[in-house]
Protein backbone atom coordinates (compact mmCIF):
# COMPACT_ATOMS: atom_id res chain seq x y z
CA UNK A 1 0.00 0.00 0.00
CA UNK A 2 1.66 3.59 -0.92
CA UNK A 3 1.62 6.38 1.63
CA UNK A 4 0.71 9.63 1.06
CA UNK A 5 4.81 10.40 0.58
CA UNK A 6 4.96 7.83 -2.04
CA UNK A 7 2.05 9.67 -3.98
CA UNK A 8 4.01 12.88 -4.02
CA UNK A 9 6.93 10.49 -6.22
CA UNK A 10 4.37 8.91 -8.34
CA UNK A 11 3.81 9.56 -11.67
CA UNK A 12 1.94 7.15 -14.13
CA UNK A 13 3.65 8.53 -17.55
CA UNK A 14 6.69 8.51 -16.11
CA UNK A 15 7.86 11.97 -15.64
CA UNK A 16 8.56 13.81 -13.27
CA UNK A 17 8.94 17.49 -12.85
CA UNK A 18 12.65 18.24 -13.87
CA UNK A 19 11.47 16.16 -17.02
CA UNK A 20 8.49 18.57 -17.53
CA UNK A 21 10.58 21.70 -16.84
CA UNK A 22 12.88 20.73 -19.34
CA UNK A 23 10.00 20.41 -21.82
CA UNK A 24 8.36 23.70 -20.90
CA UNK A 25 12.40 25.43 -21.69
CA UNK A 26 12.34 23.51 -25.06
CA UNK A 27 9.03 24.68 -26.23
CA UNK A 28 9.50 28.12 -24.37
CA UNK A 29 12.39 28.24 -26.59
CA UNK A 30 11.18 27.38 -30.00
CA UNK A 31 8.34 29.87 -29.55
CA UNK A 32 10.83 32.86 -28.51
CA UNK A 33 13.04 31.86 -32.05
CA UNK A 34 9.76 32.54 -33.78
CA UNK A 35 8.86 35.59 -35.74
CA UNK A 36 5.84 37.53 -35.24
CA UNK A 37 3.77 38.33 -37.92
CA UNK A 38 0.56 39.70 -38.35
CA UNK A 39 -2.27 38.07 -39.91
CA UNK A 40 -4.52 40.03 -42.34
CA UNK A 41 -7.31 40.10 -39.83
CA UNK A 42 -5.07 42.03 -37.72
CA UNK A 43 -4.29 44.04 -40.17
CA UNK A 44 -7.77 45.35 -41.73
CA UNK A 45 -9.70 45.13 -37.81
CA UNK A 46 -11.26 41.81 -38.61
CA UNK A 47 -10.02 40.35 -35.61
CA UNK A 48 -11.17 43.63 -33.49
CA UNK A 49 -14.69 43.24 -34.47
CA UNK A 50 -15.02 39.63 -34.45
CA UNK A 51 -13.71 39.95 -30.65
CA UNK A 52 -16.04 43.00 -29.84
CA UNK A 53 -19.03 40.88 -31.17
CA UNK A 54 -18.43 38.03 -29.05
CA UNK A 55 -17.83 40.51 -25.88
CA UNK A 56 -21.38 41.57 -26.50
CA UNK A 57 -22.99 38.26 -27.38
CA UNK A 58 -21.36 36.52 -23.81
CA UNK A 59 -22.55 39.96 -22.31
CA UNK A 60 -25.98 39.26 -23.84
CA UNK A 61 -26.07 35.84 -22.77
CA UNK A 62 -25.27 36.23 -19.36
CA UNK A 63 -27.66 38.72 -18.96
CA UNK A 64 -30.92 36.36 -20.31
CA UNK A 65 -29.56 33.66 -17.85
CA UNK A 66 -29.86 35.98 -14.83
CA UNK A 67 -33.53 37.03 -15.54
CA UNK A 68 -35.54 35.22 -13.18
CA UNK A 69 -38.17 33.11 -14.67
CA UNK A 70 -41.64 33.26 -13.02
CA UNK A 71 -44.19 30.22 -13.16
CA UNK A 72 -47.44 31.03 -14.25
CA UNK A 73 -50.37 30.75 -11.82
CA UNK A 74 -52.37 27.75 -11.45
CA UNK A 75 -55.61 28.13 -9.93
CA UNK A 76 -55.89 25.50 -6.90
CA UNK A 77 -58.04 22.36 -7.66
CA UNK A 78 -56.82 22.20 -11.04
CA UNK A 79 -53.43 20.13 -12.49
CA UNK A 80 -51.78 21.60 -15.16
CA UNK A 81 -50.53 19.82 -18.47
Amino acid sequence: MRTMEDQGNYSPDGLNEASIDALISDVEDELAELPFVATSALLDGTARTQRDRRIVKRTLGGTVTVLRLHSAAVPSGTEAA
